[in-house]
């Protein structure tokens, strides 16, 4: 009976933090302050809650941690194409295909940016990059993404 309760406490603290995608990387981050990924995560959730700044603050956290990660180069550059910076995202899309040349979102997201900027001859080069680097169910995906958008 006691270590069925003991166990019954244990998953209910667990259930706490589990509880949503934030209240979960909080308590990893504050665990592994230390690492990039909990941080690159961080980061995301703040982003999904619309607090773009603390997002941006975790993602380069997670940059300062590991600058050979590229993943938060891509989710940093998220958030300022966001906030329409978007020339700082160009960069950091691009700093994570040197990173990470076969990153397929950082070069679909560089499509995106290089679009919106009117630089189209840029934007087609990246998405036959993406298409050539893209399993089928992903291209599927962005291109279902990608439908009425027009150069």
């Amino acid at each position: 009976m006691g270590l069925v309760l003991v166990f019954g406490v244990a998953a209910h603290q667990r259930n706490i933090v589990w509880k949503n995608e934030f209240s979960l990387w909080s308590d990893v981050v504050k665990k592994s302050p230390g690492k990039a990924r909990p941080h690159d995560y961080m980061g995301i959730a703040y982003y999904k809650s619309g607090v773009i700044d603390d997002a941006i603050k975790h993602h380069k956290l997670a940059i300062n941690i590991d600058p050979e990660y590229p993943y938060p180069h891509v989710n940093i550059g998220i958030c300022y194409f966001y906030k329409g910076d978007v020339d700082e995202a160009i960069g950091q899309f691009r700093r994570a295909i040197l990173l990470s040349p076969r990153n397929v979102d950082a070069h679909y997201n560089l499509v995106i940016a290089y679009g919106s900027k009117g630089l189209y001859q840029q934007a087609f080069q990246e998405i036959k990059m993406a298409k050539a680097l893209s399993s089928k169910g992903k291209w599927n995906l962005i291109k279902r993404e990608m439908k009425g958008w027009k150069p």
